[in-house]
């Protein structure tokens, strides 16, 4: 069974009779961020913009995708990225030589990987979006993280390892095993693009592209794997009969596709539902829609091994549960069963409230053995065992609700869920959990397998200028999670975790903030938790951005700042309130307050750029014009005057020594990526660092017009924020998706290449069947080997060459590639002719 998801971030849908627009521009590409945002002012106008309305996911999708937009407006296709990032790679190998290099970071994860809560209220280690288990031995699961990659275990989930931190995008939405053949994955990502491996995630290619929506579920023919299906939303369904090369849309009448299913015991008979339930007896080459199931919603089919005969079709309307159908006839026929004034998709465990969010938290699962037996989910899961006339809760989405309801905690939000071997695995926006055992509920119905996966998707953090340090990070739908001195995690604050920072004079007190701007004070490192009060503006209530902006003064104590549509600030830990800047109108998007002089305070609004040199007494707008949007502001250590800017336009960077009077653009040799913050370093070079998309990247007076990638070790995966704790010299990364990573700072004495791997050897070189790689050193290492077009073709991590480690070359074509070997010290690329 399948969850549904919107382009390349988790999406709340509601297909109504005119409120399809926005979802569907948004899936279509042809529409600019804007074309899309008006669409949606006016859906949620009519709609409301409340719990269960989908307000909320809307505003997700339209942070992130205003901060990756281009200059035109426009998102890029995955696609897209793949092939920068390869034409980056070859820039770089064919650029810098082969010398050793040292100046490329030294990135480590942090995590978390695990959760534990103390004042949170939700808690879970990262969003599931998609997973197959391999029936033939259920050990071998693999997991999709939403924008964090794809993840495997060998052993159940007792640990994990991450199979595509190379590869150029991370977003995945659907996987799925070849029958048969379990070394053989798929996995389907925004843009209607397939990838493939035939290597059991060593490497991916890209296989096809179904055309525009995401692809949610792939589905193989058992007796033919070169057959295969697939579910589109916003797409449609589609298929294949040469092993998913070339896809075609096989129901006329359906534009979006949500699941699709065999009969169990009879592949050329298919179930396909989007808002309305099809059936094929030919293998897909036709599609009758039924003339029974007439209304129009979401729809998502279970079906059991135990009598083939028997279709279940569960429906949403409006976000909420809206029928369970029930077809004895191979879905010929149904009966409607009676579950009226029941919503199972809300979070009230009698089924009682008006909230939801299908189809993005949806499913259905029958078990393979015994057909009665039906699991349904939305924000919490549930379970009948008459056949869908009955269901009773099987989790709550609050801990402490659920062990006294004597039921499981299951993270709210589920996406996805399977039956495999007796055993019911569920997708969640915390994670993977499974049921050992869905027969007996208890209090330990679900058990969490996420621990060891590093997928959290931070959208801020906050770092303390201690050592040892603490931090905290707020992240999307799993709160705000703070590291501690002892270097563990805990949870404290539940929904959204968005900015917050640590108190300057006491890193045990931490401010943070949930979506909307509001705010919170966690005393003994967030044990202890309370409100802050929101200002009230000079308009009355103010209005706030998704991510508020909230910052600590750095040099008075118990001053603290919000920024809504006018900036606000409090000299008493934010018990009262004062305006000290125009109401701009719109919401501010972000806020800096210099380091050295608190008097100096710099603000983006959508594409301006304003400043105080006073404290907010007066004003300026710098006259610059920019013309994308302001993504992230720095603000020189020592120098007031001095900032940087990220901007998503062609120039991506930009430096002003006058306050903000005047910029000089700094795109110099960058990517083409979207530059997400910037960060200054407090070194004599006058360091900067740029996090991108997809990777971080550095500049100083010694480097001249050349970024260096500072990436070695970090997955290229979004970078939302950067920090530096300046007493330990170390910056660190909070990323979307792949949790939070730190790396020194680049040391004056790296300023010049030094040796690196210098008794490094690799022979022989002319290669034909293999390679080695031999280094007189236990440390482990990474190898990478890219051909000339900068594409990855082989990927090994933590590898020991002490040992000569052998690499297959047979598999390469004949001609010229670079071998890149990395570990925690450096990098150094190698030319390899292969005949």
């Amino acid at each position: 069974m399948k969850k549904i998801y919107l382009l390349i971030f988790a999406f709340t849908s509601f297909i109504l009779s005119w409120s399809q627009s926005y979802q569907e521009m948004i899936a279509d590409g042809t529409y600019t961020v804007q074309e899309i945002k008006e669409a949606a002012n006016n859906y949620f106008a009519e709609k409301g913009y409340g719990r269960g309305t989908g307000f909320k996911a809307y505003k997700r999708w339209e942070y992130l995708a205003e901060r990756m937009m281009d200059e035109s407006g426009y998102l890029k296709d995955p696609e897209f990225y793949v092939n920068e990032m390869e034409s980056y790679n070859s820039y770089i190998n064919n650029t810098y030589g082969f010398a050793a290099r040292s100046t490329t970071g030294t990135w480590k994860d942090l995590g978390p990987t695990y959760w534990n809560q103390t004042s949170g209220w939700n808690p879970g280690v990262g969003r599931i979006t998609a997973m197959a288990i391999d029936p033939s031995n259920t050990n071998h699961i693999i997991a999709g993280a939403e924008t964090g990659g794809v993840w495997k275990t060998l052993d159940g989930g007792v640990s994990w390892t991450v199979l595509t931190d190379s590869f150029s995008t991370l977003f995945v939405y659907a996987l799925t095993m070849e029958p048969g053949n379990s070394n053989v994955y798929y996995w389907g990502t925004t843009s209607g693009i397939i990838y493939k491996s035939t290597d059991a995630g060593a490497t991916w290619n890209f296989l096809a592209d179904t055309g525009n929506g995401t692809v949610n579920k792939i589905l193989i023919d058992p007796n033919n794997t070169s057959k295969m299906y697939c579910s589109v939303q916003n797409g449609g369904i589609y298929k294949s009969t040469n092993g998913g090369v070339n896809w075609t849309r096989i129901t006329a009448n359906a534009t979006t596709g949500f699941d699709v299913e065999f009969k169990p015991d009879d592949t050329s008979v298919i179930y396909a539902s989007g808002s309305n339930f099809y059936r094929s007896d030919d293998g897909g080459n036709t599609f009758l829609q039924s003339p029974i199931i007439t209304s129009v919603g979401p729809k998502m089919i279970g079906v059991s091994a135990n009598n083939p005969d028997v279709v279940y079709v569960v429906e949403a309307q409006n976000g909420l549960f809206s029928a369970l159908y029930k077809s004895t006839t191979q879905g010929l026929l149904f009966t409607q069963l009676n579950h009226d004034n029941k919503n199972y998709f809300g979070y009230s465990s009698a089924a009682d409230d008006d909230l939801g969010q299908a189809p993005r938290d949806m499913d259905i699962v029958v078990n393979p053995n015994n057909v009665n037996e039906v699991h349904i989910a939305g924000i919490n899961t549930w379970r009948s065992v008459d056949g869908g006339v009955n269901f009773g809760i099987t989790s709550q989405w609050v801990p402490q609700n659920a062990n006294a309801a004597g039921i499981g905690y299951c993270h709210a939000d589920v996406d996805i869920m399977d039956y495999v071997n007796g055993k019911l695995y569920v997708g969640t926006d915390g994670g993977i959990f499974v049921a050992d055992n869905p027969q007996m509920v208890t209090s330990d119905y679900y058990t969490d397998l996420t621990t060891g996966m590093g997928i959290r998707q931070f959208y801020k953090i906050g770092v303390s200028q201690t050592s040892p340090v603490v931090i905290t990070g707020g992240s999307q739908d799993n709160g705000s999670s703070v590291f501690d001195t002892s270097g563990n995690w805990s949870d404290w604050l539940g929904a959204d975790g968005m900015e917050g920072f640590i108190d300057k004079d006491d890193p045990t007190v931490l401010y943070g903030t949930s979506q909307f701007g509001v705010l919170y004070k966690g005393t003994n490192t967030g044990n202890n938790v309370v409100n802050v009060p929101r200002p009230v503006g000079k308009g009355g209530n103010a209005d706030w951005n998704w991510v508020t902006p909230f910052e600590q003064d750095p040099q008075v104590s118990g001053v603290i700042y919000v920024a809504y549509d006018e900036l606000f600030r409090s000299a008493n830990d934010g018990t009262t309130w004062e305006s000290i800047s125009p109401n701009y109108g719109t919401p501010i998007d972000h806020l800096k307050i210099a380091p050295s002089n608190s008097n100096h305070i710099y603000m983006a609004v959508n594409s301006t750029f304003h400043a105080s040199i006073n404290g907010g007494a007066n004003w300026f707008q710098s006259p610059a014009t920019f013309s994308g949007l302001i993504n992230g502001i720095a603000v020189h250590p020592t120098n007031p005057e001095k900032i940087a800017i990220v901007v998503n336009d062609n120039q991506k960077v930009y430096v002003s020594t006058n306050s903000g009077i005047s910029w000089t653009p700094m795109r110099l040799d960058l990517p083409n990526l979207a530059p997400l913050d910037v960060a200054w370093d407090n070194n004599a070079e006058q360091g900067l660092y740029v996090a991108m998309n997809q990777g971080i990247y550095y500049n100083d007076s010694t480097t001249g017009n050349s970024w260096l990638p500072y990436r070695n070790n970090l997955p290229n995966v979004i970078v939302n924020e950067l920090e530096i704790n300046f007493t330990e010299n170390k910056i660190y990364a909070g990323t979307y998706g792949r949790g939070l990573w730190v790396s020194d700072t680049r040391s004056a004495s790296l300023n010049v290449d030094k040796v690196v791997f210098e008794s490094l050897q690799m022979y022989p070189n002319v290669a034909s069947n293999e390679v080695f790689i031999a280094w007189n050193q236990s440390e482990n290492i990474d190898i990478k080997i890219f051909n000339t077009q900068g594409k990855v073709v082989f990927f090994a991590k933590n590898v020991t060459a002490l040992q000569p480690y052998r690499i297959d070359t047979a598999v390469l074509s004949a001609g010229m590639y670079f071998v890149r070997v990395s570990n925690s010290q450096g990098e150094v690329t190698k030319k390899l002719i292969k005949q």
